[in-house]
């Protein structure tokens, strides 16, 4: 419902604006908004069924449902009206372009005029060069341009070259930024996409004026990481020019890039290469200093589960422990719990406790989008005390037997990440067979060592390195 979407300040202006000539003449809408009044913010109960609300409003008239939408669809009409004049208010810096557009379908062309250069005036005094700067200046000058009364011959040529450069750098930045978005999207989701227009467009402005554009370096930085992600000297290049550039860019294109080279971290952390828990975990404490993990307030579960772990695999236990408490009214009521628990378990492993941690896993109901990670962690645990004492075996199978079966009928993960869990879960349990019947440590260790390097996806591929490395004859 629009209304859910409003606080208790623009819930109350709402009510100004319904009875703002300017806004609405309908009484009926006034009234209504007046009889729901008490029931913001849960809109529930029975005073809202239509028969009684419409016996509210027309008191003398029989029920009439169409009458009754028709009031109500002109009063959601109103609120999109009221949404777009609270944007309109937040945009302060959109106002000058439409006083512009404004005086330009009026025929003041003096003012017209003026305004204009001015705006072009003050974005040149901008200190941010981005996409937003672009836009904004190839709309102002070419309305300029384009106004019936505006001499042509009057404007510079020097002027026009700036407006067709202003155009193309507007789409370069246009297309990296949907470039990498599409680099990232092929990542998460299996997808695959053609990308040559966006390759050849890095050669043509490389060196061009846009090579000294602190937001155009960093996003083209970011496409050359995706495309050799096994490249460190890559990644260098592209956390040194978010970092050193991170007060030239505005808020959009801080937290779109530093989203994703935060998922370049866990994405080569996933594939194996442990070096990248202590960027992550960087990162993820500049995230948390500049307010970039949380959107409307809130943190998704997947930044705080992740946020736990990278820190406890950095041993910085009293900092994870200290952040679960400081950040868990982040996140959203309806999942808290599960987060929360996953959280608490990863501790607890990471410390070396595994029945507190095993405890909380297996007696917690997790929902269905925390299946994965609650079952795989389990898995891990359990495997870890099978290493200490084989009696653990028959628990082991079971649950990996178990996850495998889940994972054959899910459908909630991209094939690249199921097939990571998958070929996990049926390592480990080969692993474990294999030393319960008794195969020679030795021979069991080369031929998983083996598999692990073969190029085969596996998730948690490091620790499972480490693990077979400590693999010794005897488990006692």
């Amino acid at each position: 419902m629009l209304l859910g979407a409003l606080d208790d300040e623009e819930f109350n202006l709402l009510g100004k604006a319904a009875r703002s000539p300017l806004m609405n003449t309908n009484q009926r809408i006034v009234a209504l908004y007046e009889y729901i009044q008490p029931c913001y913010p849960t809109f529930e109960g029975p005073a809202l069924e239509g028969k009684v609300l419409f016996s509210h409003l027309f008191p003398e008239e029989a029920y009439n449902d169409y009458k009754l939408r028709r009031l109500l669809s002109s009063f959601s009409q109103l609120v999109e009206r009221f949404l777009v004049y609270l944007e309109a208010k937040r945009e302060e810096q959109e106002a000058p372009l439409l006083l512009i557009r404004a005086l330009g379908r009026r025929n003041l062309h003096g003012y017209f005029k003026k305004y204009s250069m001015e705006v072009l005036e003050a974005l040149d005094h901008s200190p941010y060069r981005d996409l937003d700067y672009y836009n904004r200046r190839v709309e102002v000058f070419t309305n300029y341009y384009f106004h019936p009364f505006t001499d042509k011959r009057s404007v510079e040529p020097a002027r026009l070259q700036e407006l067709v450069n202003d155009m193309d750098y507007s789409y370069a930045l246009k297309m990296y930024r949907l470039g990498n978005e599409l680099r990232n999207r092929e990542r998460i989701f299996s997808e695959q996409y053609e990308l040559a227009g966006i390759d050849a467009m890095a050669v043509q402005y490389g060196d061009g004026i846009l090579s000294e554009n602190a937001v155009f370096r960093t996003y083209r930085s970011l496409l050359n990481a995706y495309q050799d992600e096994g490249n460190p000297v890559l990644f260098r290049e592209l956390k040194n020019n978010y970092l050193s550039h991170f007060d030239e860019m505005r808020q959009d294109d801080r937290n779109l890039l530093f989203q994703q080279i935060l998922n370049y971290t866990i994405r080569r952390i996933n594939e194996g290469d442990s070096s990248y828990y202590k960027e992550a975990l960087g990162l993820y404490r500049m995230g948390l200093k500049n307010e970039l993990l949380t959107d409307g307030g809130r943190m998704s579960e997947a930044t705080y589960s992740n946020i736990v772990m990278v820190s406890c695999e950095e041993g910085e236990y009293d900092w994870a422990r200290s952040f679960m408490g400081q950040h868990k009214s982040l996140l959203a009521e309806d999942t808290r719990e599960d987060v929360v628990a996953h959280g608490y378990s990863l501790w607890y492993y990471f410390k070396g406790h595994y029945d507190e941690a095993l405890q909380i896993l297996l007696s917690h109901r997790f929902s269905g989008p925390f299946q994965h990670s609650s079952r795989m962690t389990t898995i891990r645990i359990i495997f870890e005390q099978f290493f200490m004492d084989r009696t653990y075996f028959d628990l082991l199978l079971s649950q990996s037997r178990a996850f495998e079966k889940f994972l054959s009928r899910d459908t909630s993960l991209s094939r690249d990440r199921n097939e990571l869990h998958k070929n996990t879960t049926a390592l480990i349990r080969r692993i474990a067979t294999a030393l319960y019947r008794g195969e020679p440590v030795e021979e069991v260790k080369e031929w998983a060592l083996a598999e692990i390097d073969s190029g085969q996806a596996f998730i948690l591929r490091n620790w499972l390195h480490k693990k077979l490395l400590q693999l010794t004859t005897s488990p006692y």
